[in-house]
């Protein structure tokens, strides 16, 4: 009995091994694999960059791992721009079901591609439902509703955001409204934003050209 039980856990232990190994060899390939799409990717051949990022995400590995989720983004990316956006779509529901709130972000963007910005807005009220801290759902609902110039409705959701003690990308939201204000000609609104954000924020590039345009004003 005791010999029966040694050769199971043998063989357990050698099946282990084989597939860390393997999966050790597929993160490896996956990360050459996805550096090439990401080469593409910034020479703006989409085509190119969603095979590779496609073939990278197809490789084994043992666990789902940031690597991983990056893949997916970048490959979600190059649909994006090829404006395949159904299988785009696809891609970031399976961002959505490993619980990255990236996902919806760019779910949302991808039925504002097509024309349906109703659906792109429910989409981020879907992701603000099941992850209430993530910010960048916030700023991406903000954008969609700026497109359609409902600048008022986009403010109210970024300050129902910053009502959120344990947010997420608090800078994202903080800086968004900045230019929201901007955008509705409450330059008053937003300098007193703009120097609450550098007092926050002191070696942010952006917050910093912000506060110079607005002090120009």
């Amino acid at each position: 009995m005791d010999r029966k039980i040694k050769r199971i856990v043998i063989i357990v232990l050698a099946v282990i091994l084989v597939l860390l190994v393997f999966s050790g060899y597929g993160y490896v390939a996956q990360k050459m694999t996805a550096n090439d799409g990401i080469e593409y990717l910034n020479n703006k051949e989409y085509q190119k960059a969603y095979e590779k990022f496609h073939k990278a995400a197809g490789k084994f590995t043992l666990f789902w791992t940031k690597q991983k989720t990056d893949v997916l983004l970048y490959e979600g990316e190059a649909l994006y721009q090829l404006e395949r956006y159904d299988d785009a779509i696809e891609v970031y529901d399976r961002l959505i079901d490993k619980g990255e709130s990236r996902g919806y972000s760019f779910k949302a963007f991808c039925y504002a591609g097509k024309g349906n910005e109703s659906k792109a807005i429910e989409v981020c009220n879907e992701g603000i439902k099941e992850m209430p801290e993530a910010g960048n759902i916030y700023c991406t609902k903000y954008g969609i509703l700026a497109k359609q110039e409902k600048y008022e409705e986009g403010i109210k959701v970024l300050e129902t955001a910053l009502d959120r003690d344990n947010l997420e990308d608090r800078k994202e939201v903080l800086f968004t409204r900045i230019g929201a204000y901007e955008s509705t000609f409450d330059f008053d609104k937003a300098y007193e934003y703009a120097k609450e954000f550098v007092k926050e924020y002191p070696n942010d590039k952006d917050g910093k050209k912000e506060l110079t345009f607005l002090e120009t004003r």
